[in-house]
């Protein structure tokens, strides 16, 4: 079994691949160099009936360009997903200038999930969020996707951790209950990986070789991270709360999926108990 293999098999259903950049015409190129990993991912995904999308990050050059650029976008994305079989997009720019650089980016978007199509399919369509709900509710973000990906980390400066539960479970009130954003629509998403208050990062690999405990309070050396527990909690708070699901940041962050201290091995024990 490869390791994408072990990925699908702890319950992920679907994999964003990174490595894609987009330029100002609107063509999608392949930037990192194993192709062939791609086709792996691609053959366990359809063992374990997962999916595979890739990541657009960062700013999208032509989105002031209009209709004509966003149509070279949609044919290259089509392209796309003719070669690599992917089943969706994931859209990851944090930062549009404008009201009407949001605007556009929606519209991005929306053009996606209705001219990008897999085997005559609408493909998936996702994008990574902050907490400017107020901001994703006046555009309409919810209607056009099929997920937000909400960033749960990296929440700098907050003496409880980066990630920590109590501003995790107010940001997930502020969404339904504050904004009354639809539960469904938002992930809630996790670090594979602890940050200081200096907002310095290590992975959760080198922490547990460093000598965290996976299984302690997610409390190590100035580092706070989401141990086995801490992760287990927030998918108790998925499922409680009816959210659409959990996004992990970024795998590689962590030890091999069966390594028992992994925090894939942790998600895998509350999805597929077991061996």
């Amino acid at each position: 079994a490869s390791y994408f293999d072990d990925i699908f098999n702890a319950g992920v259903t679907e994999l964003i691949i990174i490595g894609f950049s987009v330029s100002a015409n609107g063509t999608i190129t392949r930037t990192f160099s194993n192709e062939n990993e791609l086709l792996v991912a691609r053959q366990a995904a359809d063992t374990h009936a997962a999916r595979v999308s890739l990541m657009i990050g960062g700013r999208i050059p032509f989105i002031n360009d209009g209709p004509a650029a966003f149509s070279k976008f949609y044919a290259s994305s089509n392209n796309m997903v003719e070669k690599y079989k992917f089943d969706g997009i994931n859209f990851d720019w944090e930062s549009p200038n404008s009201i009407e650089e949001w605007n556009n980016y929606r519209d991005l978007m929306k053009g996606t999930k209705e001219n990008v199509k897999k085997n005559g399919r609408n493909v998936n369509v996702s994008v990574a969020i902050g907490i400017s709900y107020a901001l994703y509710k006046s555009i309409g973000l919810c209607g056009v996707v099929d997920k937000c990906l909400w960033m749960g980390y990296d929440n700098c400066g907050d003496p409880r951790g980066h990630s920590n539960i109590h501003w995790v479970k107010n940001m997930v009130n502020e969404w339904k209950n504050v904004q009354g954003l639809p539960p469904a629509k938002f992930a809630l998403g996790v670090p594979l990986y602890g940050e200081n208050g200096a907002g310095a990062q290590a992975t959760y690999s080198q922490l547990v070789e460093m000598g965290a405990d996976p299984k302690g309070n997610g409390s190590f050396k100035g580092y706070f991270f989401d141990s086995q527990p801490i992760l287990q909690e927030k998918i108790d708070l998925c499922n409680n709360e009816n959210l659409g699901g959990l996004m992990a940041f970024r795998l590689r962050c962590d030890l091999l999926p069966e390594d028992t201290r992994s925090l894939i091995y942790a998600i895998k024990q509350k999805l597929k108990p077991g061996p």
